[in-house]
């Protein structure tokens, strides 16, 4: 049983514990402390890695400015656009860990942009409940302003993360964004931190091919711009700062533990994503599709040596008529 010192109490935004000797003689050795302390430490990164699992099934499977204005402009796209179908989805999902259920609950969502043959991809992770405490309230919240290119693919006009922390006057706020100039093959990168300026660079874009930011390659499998995911493996080219990275997807069967867990969907995938670019311990995660293509589970093994953390769609539900 733990020590009756080992009381949490409040220190700023986080949790601190009384476990100093002049203060705890209960706990003269301070190891009380230090083991909940490092708890707290492994249990904040869980939570990060977790938004991380969501923000990836959200997208594949799952703006600074102007990004986030409202979306609800006429569309000059023809209705026989395949993305045309998916406007005014939303799409709800629960992610789990260990024996906590729904420790945090995320959307994506379509919508049309302000400027014409434009769309917007909204993606939205929060943690709630015990989880939202710990996590000072993080929301993460990602957004693409994309269109249909030359080639037929969707492609990223403005692709943003923003974070926030806290409530109130005391809310922390962080965007990244990248605004790709494809006429001139470069992008502008730009990280501002509560309202400051900390960078504001110039990239080349040093390809040619198409690509993707994790919101138009979403969109793009949905519509099946790279044809039947459960038939082949498909290789999606990202930007990234040091160049040019790709998101692999590619079927697998369902086999041991996976096949109970995944017993009802249709088709099972291994996804490898860049490490770096979504602060994971890896890059292997396994998401689960149904027959439209939307992700329905996905579940990272390990996750910091804690166990399993999965997620599982709630709700799908469609806002708007479409277009006939």
């Amino acid at each position: 049983m733990s020590s009756p010192g080992c009381v949490p109490r409040l220190s700023g935004k986080w949790i601190s514990l009384q476990n100093r000797q002049n203060e705890n003689p209960l706990d003269p050795t301070g190891i009380c402390g230090r083991a909940a302390t490092l708890w707290q430490k492994r249990y904040r990164q869980t939570m990060k890695t977790k938004l991380t699992v969501l923000t990836i099934l959200l997208m594949l499977w799952l703006a600074s400015g102007q990004v986030f204005a409202s979306v609800t402009s006429t569309p000059a796209i023809p209705a026989n656009q395949p993305i045309e179908r998916l406007v005014g989805e939303k799409l709800s999902y629960d992610v789990s860990f260990l024996w906590f259920d729904h420790l945090a609950e995320g959307t994506i969502s379509l919508t049309r942009g302000q400027q014409p043959d434009t769309y917007v991809a909204t993606l939205e992770a929060r943690t709630r409940g015990f989880a939202a405490f710990v996590t000072n309230n993080r929301v993460e919240r990602y957004q693409t302003i994309m269109e249909i290119g030359p080639d037929g693919f969707l492609r990223p006009l403005v692709y943003s993360l923003r974070t926030l922390k806290g409530k109130g006057k005391n809310q922390r706020e962080k965007v990244t964004s990248y605004s790709f100039d494809y006429e001139h093959r470069q992008v502008t990168y730009r990280k501002i931190k509560d309202h400051v300026i900390h960078a504001d660079d110039i990239l080349p874009l040093k390809t040619d091919d198409q690509i993707f930011d994790i919101l138009s390659a979403f969109y793009s499998l949905r519509i099946g711009s790279f044809g039947p995911i459960d038939q082949r493996k498909i290789h999606m080219p990202t930007f990234h700062r040091k160049g040019v990275e790709e998101i692999v997807v590619a079927p697998i069967k369902k086999t041991g533990e996976n096949k109970r867990f995944f017993a009802d969907d249709k088709t099972l995938c291994k996804v490898l994503v860049d490490p770096e670019v979504f602060n994971t311990n890896g890059r292997d995660l396994l998401v689960s599709f149904d027959e439209n293509n939307r992700p329905q589970k996905a579940v990272v093994k390990n996750v910091i040596g804690l166990g399993d953390v999965k997620g599982v769609l709630r709700q799908a539900v469609h806002s708007v008529a479409r277009l006939d």
